[in-house]
C-alpha cells in the first residue's frame, strides 16, 4: 500500500472513532423525603398543609421534559383553581464559574408546561400540515399536466431526429416528471408521519397531562407535569413548588442520580 494510501485510512478510522456517539446517562429521580409510598413502581411523597394534601413522584423523562405524577386534593371550604403552569422546578446545585472563580448557584425557575398552549399549538401545526399536504397534492397535479406537452413535443422531435442517442429527451422529460412527482410522493409520506405524531403528541397533553381545574371542597385533580429539562449533569439538586394558595406553596425536593451504561451496577450521581 502507498504511503497515501495508508496515511487516508488511517485518518478515515480516526474519523470514525471520533464521531462515535456516547450513550446519555440514564436518569433516575429521587424523593429527599423518607417517609414514601409507593404505587406502581412510582415512589410518592405526600404533604398536608392548610387544608391540602399533594401527592407527588417521579414519572420518568422524555427527549425534552422531567414528568411528575401529581396529585392535588383540597380539603378547604373554599373552591381553588389548579394551574399546572404555575407549578415551578428551581434548582439549588452550583456550578463553578472560572471567570469569577467561585461557585454559582441558579436561580431561575423552570416553569411547568401549559397543556391548553401545547394543545393549541399542536392544532396549529396539523392545520398547517393540512395545508401543505393539499399544496403538495396541487403541485403534482400541475407537475404531471405540465409534463404530458412536453413528453408529446420532445418525443415527436425525436421521431423526425436520426442522430444516435443514448437517452433521448422524451426519456429525459418523463424521467424529470418522475423524479417530481416521487419528491412529491415523498414529502406526502412524510407529512402523514409528521401528521401521526402530532395527534399522538395532543392526545397525550389531552388524556394524560394534568389539566387547568377549578376543585371544590374534598374534590380532587392528578395528571402527569412536564418541566423543560435542565442540564443535569450540572444540576442535581431540583425542588418543585405546587401553588396551594395565595403566595403558598408545598415544597418537593429531588436528588439527581445519573446512571451510565458503561456500569450499570454503581451509582455515579457524584462521579
Amino acid at each position: 500500500m502507498k504511503p497515501f494510501k495508508k496515511l487516508a485510512s488511517y485518518i478515515l478510522v480516526v474519523s470514525l472513532l471520533a464521531s462515535c456517539a456516547t450513550p446519555n446517562p440514564v436518569i433516575r429521580l429521587k424523593s429527599k423525603e423518607t417517609n414514601t409510598t409507593w404505587e406502581s413502581g412510582k415512589e410518592f411523597t405526600s404533604y398536608f398543609k392548610d387544608g391540602f394534601v399533594v401527592h407527588c413522584a417521579y414519572h420518568g423523562t422524555t427527549g425534552a421534559y422531567l414528568v411528575f405524577d401529581i396529585e392535588v386534593i383540597n380539603s378547604t371550604d373554599e373552591d381553588f383553581l389548579v394551574c399546572p403552569e404555575k407549578m415551578v422546578m428551581f434548582t439549588d446545585s452550583g456550578k463553578w464559574d472560572p471567570v469569577i472563580n467561585q461557585i454559582v448557584y441558579s436561580t431561575f425557575p423552570i416553569y411547568a408546561a401549559d397543556p391548553e398552549l401545547e394543545i393549541l399549538k399542536n392544532e396549529l401545526a396539523q392545520s398547517q400540515l393540512e395545508a401543505n399536504q393539499k399544496n403538495l397534492a396541487t403541485a403534482s397535479i400541475a407537475v404531471a399536466a405540465l409534463a404530458l406537452p412536453v413528453m408529446v413535443a420532445t418525443a415527436s422531435a425525436d421521431a423526425k431526429d436520426t442522430k444516435q442517442r443514448a437517452v433521448n429527451r422524451t426519456e429525459v422529460a418523463a424521467a424529470a416528471a418522475g423524479t417530481t412527482l416521487n419528491f412529491a410522493e415523498f414529502s406526502q409520506e412524510m407529512n402523514n408521519i409528521r401528521s401521526d405524531q402530532i395527534y399522538a403528541s395532543t392526545d397525550a397533553w389531552i388524556n394524560n397531562s394534568l389539566r387547568k381545574t377549578t376543585l371544590s371542597k374534598n374534590e380532587s385533580v392528578r395528571g402527569l407535569v412536564y418541566f423543560k429539562k435542565p442540564d443535569l449533569k450540572k444540576y442535581r439538586d431540583l425542588r418543585i413548588d405546587v401553588p396551594i394558595g395565595e403566595n403558598n406553596f408545598i415544597s418537593f425536593n429531588y436528588k439527581v442520580n445519573l446512571y451510565y451504561p458503561s456500569n450499570p451496577n454503581v451509582n455515579p450521581a457524584y462521579r
